[in-house]
Parts: C-alpha cells; structure tokens; sequence
C-alpha cells in the first residue's frame, strides 16, 4: 500500500539536499492534501524557491525522477518573488488547499479575502465555460473531457460557497452539506465522474448541458452585479 507520509518524508529529505535554505516552502495539495485520493492520484506538490532557474528546474526534476512512484508527482513550483506577484484571485484557493511540509506562506504571499475568491469564481466559470464548449466542437472524443470538465467545478464551488457563506470547505464531504439546488447537483454529478465512460450519450449530453447552464448562470449573475 502507498505510504504518502513516508513519500513526503523521502521527497522533504532529498530536495533539503539539494536546495538547502533556498527552499523556502513546501506543501502538499490535491486530493492527498484532502484525504479524498485513491490508486491512481496525482501527488499535488507546492514548492517556493528564492529564485527559480532552468538548472533549477533540471535539478528538482531529477529528485522526482529518483523517487519511487515518481511519476504521480506534479504541482507548482514558483520563485518568492514571482509568487509575490501572482494573481491574487488564484492564490486565494492556493493558500487555503495547501497543508504546509516546510515554512509557511504567510510573508510569502499577499494577504487575500472575498473579492479574490469572488474573481476566482468569475474566471474559473469562464475557463470552464469555453472548455465544456471547445471540447464538444473540436475534441475527436468530446465525451471523455467530460470528467475533467467537472472535477474543475468542485474548485469554482469551493470559492463560490467561501464567498456566500464566509465557510472555505476544504474537501467534497465538508462542501456537499454547504450546497442546495443547482450548486448540489453539480457536485453530486462531479463525485459520478468516474463512472461517466459508462453513461448513455443522453445522460451525457444532459450532464453537459446542466455545466452549461451552471457557468451561464455565475456569468451572468456576475454581470447583473
């Protein structure tokens, strides 16, 4: 069985070895960080170095290539500065999905509150909005963007629920009771994802549709405020 404290704990140990202090922060995100992962789960990893070169990103990409199960390892990698100047509305959901391994990202990062999370809300939909529309016209197999499709509205409910109610849920159990109506059942339907291959193309036309109508309607809303 995969030990991910053991891996984290291995993966700590060799990039200390080879950053030392420039190593500024180190943290676990993803559905790891969420207890919800399974099998096949990505490692979601979150690295800040003081700053970041191309020898740099060589030489972090052979401590992964060394690690076992290596290959599920991914997640972001920024230098202090450029992390400084990010978009406040994405390190909104940055600073609160990510459980801390080294430092912390307090001083590293601006502070953020409701309005970052609010234009996370309206450029997650957008994003989603255009992806659900672009892989029904141009993907070769437009139904198999579908579960991918939805696991990105779990992060726009995230910071739509943070915004209406004050409450950041950080894992799908803690977010379903939050939720009613059409917000519910869009996170009902992204928990089915992975039995979507199995559903009939009406059942995912309308899983489709109900995307559609759901982005519409935050974009709208947004444009009425």
């Amino acid at each position: 069985m995969f030990d991910i404290d053991r891996w984290l704990a291995e993966m700590t140990e060799k990039l200390c070895a080879v950053f030392g202090d420039r190593l500024l922060f180190l943290g676990l995100q993803g559905s790891f960080q969420r207890g919800e992962a399974t099998d096949h789960s990505d490692i979601d990893l979150v690295s800040v170095l003081d700053t970041v070169s191309a020898a740099d990103l060589l030489v972090y990409r052979g401590v992964v290539a060394a690690m076992p199960d290596g290959e599920r390892a991914c997640g972001f990698l920024s230098g202090r500065e450029e992390l400084a100047g990010w978009p406040r509305y994405d390190l909104s959901q940055l600073v609160r999905d990510t459980r801390p391994l080294i430092g912390s990202l307090e001083g590293l990062v601006p502070p953020t509150g409701p309005a970052d999370a609010a234009q996370a809300v309206h450029i997650g939909a957008a994003n989603l909005y255009h992806a659900a529309c672009h892989s029904a016209l141009y993907d070769r197999d437009p139904e198999a963007a579908l579960p991918g499709l939805y696991k990105g509205a779990f992060f726009i409910l995230q910071a739509h629920t943070y915004c209406r109610t004050g409450v950041y849920a950080g894992s799908r159990r803690e977010l379903l009771p939050l939720l009613e109506g059409t917000d519910r059942r869009i996170l009902e339907t992204e928990g089915k994802r992975a039995q979507m291959r199995d559903w009939s193309p009406a059942a995912l036309t309308e899983a489709r549709q109900a995307l559609l109508d759901w982005c519409g309607g935050l974009l709208r809303s947004r444009q009425d405020g």
